[in-house]
């Protein structure tokens, strides 16, 4: 049996462990984290986050130099509150996921931790805590799934939501609305998933009241945009094409109308005009592979989209979808600050892939194609671009009786 005053810290693999004076592991079980969270280090790393996960006195920390809100910028060692076990590496990364969003829009770390909410009283599930349920939660996940790898990341990108939580806060509805509104906004991706996990964390773990968090819901009603001038965005982009490593993605976005997430995986070929892309559809519906049409090949001639250059690539094999919005919402934020320089502040990312869909109307390309090159259905390809589409209709139809 190994004493205390015989265990002192020292490097393995790469992260600051508490091992015996011999230099030998703790157990088999410390191996594995171990390995896991160098994994975990690696994505940080390959995300430019500022930061990284360390093992001391047998819990995570996220060790970094960050300014504190007097100022005074310094290395810090700030707890996760998370034990050092391989089922807290999930929620260890989301922490400090959400800590560097914090410092990235601040300037410097909180004076108080997003997980350190105070334990509360409120209408608990026999005093669960959000820790304790949502364990309860991914042992209810497993129960009928083979872990295959898609299932894994669905669980992944399930289980970052979870990790936003207070772990050892008391579970309560409550607790959860106040998350979803505090850290989403509505009619948003983020707060269509947070209700959506977290009115199933609370259903499992029988917390009362949780159908008010229904009251949330953010129900998909495909929007209806104004026209963009294509002249002034093809000369936006222009501009911005060789401009950092979002250039290339924006430009190959609007010549192919791909989904933001799905830009990463996106190989196109000059010769024929058509490229291929992982189609992530809503709904949690299976991912495959779809060929998404230039609008034109010219531009991407042009913007010689074939020279490929982006921080981050995915495919159907290694696609991970808590990495690909990390990435997409970066883009977003890029093409927000030079869509402002550019005197285009109204301008959305979001807009670049609904204007293909409108060029594909003036193209006058079949509509079935389209929807298949944009990766939806025909019957949300016909609701979004419904007054397009009555436009185009109205214009032939008085061509045709007005000759």
């Amino acid at each position: 049996m190994v004493k205390k005053s015989e265990i002192v810290n020292k490097t393995v693999a790469g992260v600051n462990v508490p091992v015996t004076t011999s230099g030998a592991a703790n157990s088999e079980t410390d191996s594995e984290t171990l390995k896991a969270l160098k994994e975990v280090n690696n994505r940080l790393k390959q995300r430019k986050i500022k930061g990284k996960l360390v093992i001391a006195r047998n819990s995570l920390f996220i060790r970094g130099t960050y300014k504190d809100s007097n100022g005074i910028n310094k290395e810090r060692k700030i707890p996760t509150r998370l034990s050092a076990d391989i089922n807290n590496l999930a929620s260890a990364e989301a922490r400090i996921l959400l800590l560097i969003e914090y410092v990235n829009k601040n300037g410097f770390i909180p004076d108080q931790l997003m997980w350190d909410a105070p334990k509360v009283e409120l209408n608990g599930a026999r005093g669960l805590t959000v820790g304790e349920a949502a364990k309860k939660y991914e042992i209810e996940y497993w129960k009928d799934k083979k872990k295959t790898k898609v299932k894994l990341q669905s669980w992944n990108l399930i289980n970052y939501y979870l990790g936003i939580l207070p772990q050892d806060a008391e579970i309560n509805t409550g607790l959860l609305i106040d998350y979803i509104k505090n850290d989403s906004t509505p009619e948003s991706d983020k707060r269509r998933k947070m209700v959506q996990y977290y009115r199933k964390l609370a259903l499992i773990n029988e917390v009362k009241g949780f159908t008010a968090i229904d009251d949330y819901a953010s129900k998909y009603e495909p929007k209806q945009r104004e026209e963009l001038d294509s002249e002034q965005i093809i000369e936006f982009i222009d501009h911005c094409r060789d401009d950092g490593e979002y250039g290339w993605l924006t430009a190959a976005q609007y010549v192919y109308g791909t989904r933001r997430g799905e830009t990463f995986s996106l190989i196109p070929d000059l010769k024929n005009g058509i490229s291929t892309a992982i189609n992530t559809p809503k709904g949690g519906k299976k991912m495959e592979m779809k060929y998404p049409i230039a609008l034109s090949n010219e531009l991407a001639k042009r913007w010689r989209l074939d020279e490929i250059k982006r921080p981050y690539t995915c495919n159907l094999k290694n696609y991970d979808p808590t990495l690909t919005k990390y990435h997409g919402d970066h883009w977003a934020r890029y093409f927000k600050i030079r869509a402002k320089r550019f005197n285009l502040d109204w301008l959305e990312i979001t807009d670049i892939r609904h204007h293909w869909g409108i060029r594909s109307i003036d193209a006058d390309m079949d509509a079935r194609v389209a929807a298949k090159s944009m990766g939806h259905s025909i019957q949300v390809h016909y609701a979004t671009y419904n007054s397009t589409y009555a436009k185009k209709d109205a214009e032939k139809a008085s061509k045709k009786v007005n000759k």
